[in-house]
This record gives C-alpha cells, structure tokens and sequence, in this order.
C-alpha cells in the first residue's frame, strides 16, 4: 500500500478519512443543550505520523474529542485504484473507538460487509455512503471489534459485489496493536473535552 500513498487519491483519502468520525465523536461529546463544536470541514494535514508495521498514527492539529487515528489502506496491485482503507479514531472522554471502513463502489448496498478473520467474525455493518472514492461503513461502537482484531495476524473485510459474489480483501494486522497503544496515548494527550456544564449555585 505504502508505495501508493502519494498518488492523489491516497493523499485525498489520507487528509479526509478522519472528518466523517470525528464529527460522530464530537456529537457524541456535546453536552446535552450545550452548542456543538464542528469537526474538521475539509481535509487538513496530520502534523503527527507515526508509523507501525502497515499501519499510520496521525493526529492532527483541530480541536477535537478525537484528533488522531490508526489508518492503514489497501491498494489494488493492478491499476492501484483504491482496495480498502480503515481509519480508528478514540475517543477518550468516552472510552470509544468509532471505525470507518471505505471499500469500492459497485458493493450490494442491502448485504452490507463484515470483518473476518482465524479467530473472529463482526456484526454485518450497513453502509453510511458512497461517493467518487467509494462506499463508506462507520462503526460508532467499535471497542470489540478493536479488542478483537489485537490478537489477529491478518483480517479480511468481506463485501458483496452488486448482483455478484462475496470478495475478501485481506488487511495485514502486523503492527495493529503497537499502532493502537501509541494512538490512544497521543489520544489522551492531545484530546480537547467538551466544555463542562455550569456548576450549580453554590458548587464549588
């Protein structure tokens, strides 16, 4: 995947993968009245990349519950159009993961897709959306499937082609677990909360 990273749609996907999940964490986050901070409204770029295995680190620099990722992307060896991109963001005010999956158009929008793999097998996930780059999956309650997938060596994202058969497209895990430690601690550290509500009268 790595020697696609630069083509443009790899860097379009690179700056814009986090949005979609950081807006979901940021309305998770709002306090209940209280006005809701927007996430990012175009692509930016992470000023922090780590690297473990296939997997990238990024944060990056808005003020967000949730300003970093785990991201790895998948590219076709024939043609090198995009095969399968995975983002995790964590949200440590809530102790959440939220994952967004974006895989090729032409899917069986109704069948959905899954994550397999030696040990473990996920929920059929709806798709949220396609567009020009692909069909989108957003898991906004992903601490299982993120717990699950530490103790895999590989995992495959399994879709349906429209009026065709079901297509495994393999993700290698080496690094998923060093990648996710070194996420939620950047997390932690760089995470903005909601602003607290007012306190009542006379708290201290």
């Amino acid at each position: 995947m790595k020697s696609m990273y630069r083509s443009p749609v790899m860097r379009w996907i690179a700056g814009a993968v986090l949005a979609l999940a950081a807006s979901a964490a940021v309305a998770q986050d709002a306090p209940p009245g209280g006005q809701q901070q927007q996430g990012p409204q175009k692509p930016v770029t992470p000023n922090v990349m780590k690297t473990f295995g296939g997997w990238d680190v990024r944060c990056y620099p808005v003020n967000s519950p949730a300003p970093c990722d785990m991201w790895e992307a998948i590219a076709f060896k024939k043609g090198g159009q995009l095969a399968v991109s995975i983002s995790i963001v964590y949200v440590p005010s809530q102790d959440v993961h939220l994952l967004q999956f974006i895989v090729p158009l032409g899917v069986d929008l109704a069948k959905g897709g899954k994550i397999v793999s030696d040990g473990y097998t996920s929920d059929t996930w709806r798709y949220h959306h396609c567009d020009r780059i692909g069909c989108y999956i957003v898991v906004p309650q992903g601490n299982a499937v993120v717990d699950a997938l530490k103790s895999q060596s590989t995992m495959k994202v399994r879709i349906v082609q429209f009026h065709g058969k079901p297509i495994d497209l393999s993700v290698p895990l080496k690094g998923f677990a060093e990648a996710h430690t070194a996420m939620v601690e950047l997390a932690h550290q760089k995470a903005v909360s909601s602003p607290a509500a007012p306190a009542a009268d006379g708290a201290p």
